[in-house]
């Protein structure tokens, strides 16, 4: 395959699924699977696939994170901070232990997986599945509690797994646990800054620590910069994308796709055995 067009391609889906709840990681290993694409074939072009989404993120919310400077936002700050530990601490663990290459190999693991986050879409559509009183109204986002965090944090951590978007299933965690829908997206989206930060930094420690390869698989510098470009400016626009849809509670309609998507691919690899 050309090589500009494996670059847009990975850069795109990067783009796409990063915020849209239908998990990137686990379209990425789908196509890995199917016609031999991975961003391992470079891993600096991962990065900064990676950076493009987040540098999307830090635009899109800017006005939010300079409030984080203030009095009034250190307690949502710290918030961030601890739904973060979680999913920290597994991914972490994951990387070192060599784990995250078996889990990113299994497209079954997948197929579940993309299952998993459409039932999670619906439910959190589902008023009476909400853990408040009726006349209690939801959580907005600068009082968000420990309790709520802490139930996102943890379901963040498991979204680690491929498949499983992260989005979908904090936003979803979110909403179930009694935060305002919109207040569920953004913090869902405020916890993405560190959890992909922190990802493309692990990867640029191993990118390191293993020396930096002179053949990046064919990928040009300038390669580099449209991949980043790119997934920019696609995440940017799934990112607004998927903000009005929260608002309208219109989640469910990505559950339709990742059904599908889910049975073919539990379907494809049955017939593989």
């Amino acid at each position: 395959m050309n090589i500009w067009i494996y670059v847009i391609i990975l850069a795109a889906v990067q783009g796409v699924a990063e915020f849209l709840p239908i998990s990137s990681s686990g379209h990425l290993a789908i196509l890995g699977a199917l016609f031999g694409f991975s961003e391992d074939r470079s891993l600096a072009l991962g990065i900064l696939l990676h950076a493009g989404s987040l540098l999307a993120i830090l635009v899109f919310y800017f006005k939010t994170l300079l409030g984080f400077l203030k009095p009034q936002g250190w307690h949502l700050a710290g918030m961030v901070i601890l739904g973060t530990i979680p999913a920290g601490i597994a991914g972490v663990a994951l990387k070192y232990s060599g784990l995250d290459e078996k889990l990113f190999g299994e497209p079954m693991i997948v197929g579940f997986a993309f299952l998993l986050t459409a039932t999670l879409l619906r439910l959190s559509e589902k008023p009476k599945l909400i853990a408040r009183a009726p006349e209690v109204p939801p959580t907005p986002l600068e009082k968000i509690t420990v309790r709520e965090t802490l139930i996102i944090g943890i379901s963040q951590m498991f979204a680690i797994l491929p498949g499983l978007s992260r989005s979908g299933t904090t936003i979803s965690a979110g909403i179930l646990s009694g935060v305002n829908r919109e207040a569920a997206g953004t913090f869902s989206f405020l916890l993405a800054i560190p959890a992909i930060g922190g990802a493309a930094f692990l990867e640029l420690l191993s990118l390191l620590r293993d020396g930096i390869p002179a053949d990046q698989g064919g990928v040009t510098p300038l390669l580099m910069a449209v991949g980043f470009l790119v997934s920019a400016v696609i995440s940017y626009f799934s990112l607004a994308l998927l903000t009005r849809l929260i608002k309208r509670g219109r989640l469910s309609y990505f559950s339709y796709y990742l059904y599908a998507a889910g049975v073919a691919v539990i379907l494809w690899q049955l017939a593989s055995i």
